[in-house]
């Protein structure tokens, strides 16, 4: 079996791929399933390279999903043998992803809080609404690929997304911790309740979501073997 997919190789096959298109994402999942080879991380790989390119805003992050696991689930069509365990790898890999992705969010937080001059109540009351979301956000998009896959593969995710729903995920374990740090540390100052008041409407988000990519790509970094 090749192992083009591995850690190593998977930076040289995504700066062929740099043009974030959708199909190209949809490609490299594709890929990525049907290469068979740790596909739990290279899903996380794909979908951190992704985001970090500054996108970590809900609908880009959704789409994002949308496209991973609509190329995932076109790879595994063409395979024989356990589709649900292939499933349950790049689900896991999402997820793994996202954790990294409110790992980002709350360094994000941390550092806009600190500079009020950059950062209103309302940019951090978008950016606390948008990280308390970011659960539900992948439950709506694993829900709404399901119902659109195959048959083969719609019973397994549906399955999948009741459990998680049921027992939690590791995102939604993460962002219930960091929202809980964030919470305590923002009302030392009293700020919490100013942002707490705020019109979350007000905000764009766009500059938080740079800062908090720029950390992805840190964090994402951090994670290649020969810098651990």
């Amino acid at each position: 079996m090749s192992n083009k997919w591995d850690f190593g190789q998977f930076k040289v096959e995504w700066s062929k791929a740099m043009t974030n298109t959708t199909q190209s994402t949809k490609n490299i999942a594709f890929d990525a399933v049907v290469d068979g080879y740790h596909i739990e991380n290279n899903i996380r790989n794909i979908v951190v390279q992704a985001l970090k390119e500054g996108k970590i805003q809900p609908e880009a992050i959704k789409q994002t999903l949308s496209d991973v696991l609509e190329g995932a689930f076109a790879g595994m069509e063409t395979q024989s043998s356990k589709p649900a365990d292939a499933i349950k790898q790049v689900i896991k890999g999402i997820d793994a992803a996202l954790g990294q992705v409110a790992e980002a969010s709350k360094l994000a937080i941390e550092e806009a809080s600190a500079n009020v001059q950059d950062f209103s109540d309302h940019d951090l009351k978008r950016a606390l609404t948008d990280l308390e979301a970011l659960e539900g956000l992948f439950f709506d998009t694993l829900s709404e690929v399901a119902d659109k896959g195959q048959e083969s593969t719609r019973k397994t995710l549906t399955d999948l997304v009741t459990h998680l729903q049921n027992s939690g995920s590791f995102v939604g374990e993460s962002v219930k911790q960091i929202l809980s740090v964030l919470h305590h540390d923002l009302a030392r100052d009293g700020r919490l309740q100013q942002i707490q008041l705020s019109d979350v409407a007000k905000a764009t988000g766009s500059s938080f979501a740079r800062i908090a990519s720029g950390i992805l790509a840190g964090i994402a970094d951090s994670l290649e073997p020969n810098k651990r």
